[in-house]
């Protein structure tokens, strides 16, 4: 079936709302019907269902069913602000796996990147956010937070439990709990050994996600499986 995105918070049931915009690009593409059943998402919590209606060429749904899922437990990656097209691919498998947050790092090996991702992107990271919430499936869109100095990050010590990606480290621990978890990945290149400390400092402890060098974006989405599995594991006791 087929997944539109709506404003957060305009579904309720048995009302007609309009789709978010660009989705009428996506239902011509899947040769969408009037009438067709459709799944709808708002990136908000919503997991619903509806119908389609097409008045002319303009698009809307009729809403048969609107659920809320619950928010997941929170789950943030703090990672060095390189390429802001590797980026993007790191915000939409984020969102993939449960991600609640990713906070663009800046540190001292991100400055010299041209391409580095700005605070002028985050508005096209979060759409990428809401279309891997329509792929697959899931109720929430990762949240993309404006970039933030490393110093900012570790003043303000992890809420619940810490992790810094570091090859010194031992591995991630094969099970967690709910509280909240936040990690640190340095950009390419890592992080500097005076960055490295003062996040040790600030309470992350070190873990290994494998044995060779990875690219940020290979250590963002190494780390979130990581987390994801450990949660799993800890939920089924």
């Amino acid at each position: 079936m087929i997944r539109v995105l709506l404003e957060p918070g305009s579904a309720a049931v048995g009302r007609r709302v309009g789709l978010l915009e660009g989705e009428a690009h996506y239902l011509r593409v899947r040769r969408a019907r009037d009438g067709d059943p459709v799944e709808l998402r708002d990136g908000k919590g919503l997991s619903g269902l509806g119908q389609l209606i097409l008045a002319g060429k303009i698009w809307s749904v009729e809403v048969t069913a609107a659920d809320r899922a619950a928010r997941p437990a929170e789950l943030t990656l703090a990672v060095g602000s390189g390429d802001r097209d590797r980026f993007a691919w790191v915000v939409e498998k984020a969102t993939e796996l449960g991600v609640t947050s990713v906070i663009p790092l800046e540190s001292a090996r991100t400055a010299g990147v041209a391409s580095r991702l700005r605070t002028q992107h985050v508005g096209r990271l979060q759409r990428h956010a809401l279309e891997a919430v329509k792929q697959s499936g899931t109720a929430w869109a990762t949240t993309v937070e404006e970039p933030l100095p490393l110093a900012d990050l570790v003043a303000r010590a992890p809420t619940g439990q810490g992790w810094v990606a570091d090859a010194g480290g031992a591995p991630p621990p094969a099970v967690v709990g709910v509280a909240s978890l936040t990690v640190v990945i340095g950009p390419e290149g890592g992080l500097t050994a005076r960055e490295l400390q003062l996040v040790h400092d600030a309470g992350y402890a070190p873990v290994c996600l494998g044995p060779h060098t990875l690219r940020f974006e290979t250590a963002a989405i190494a780390a979130a499986a990581a987390a994801t599995a450990a949660r799993l594991r800890g939920s089924h006791g």
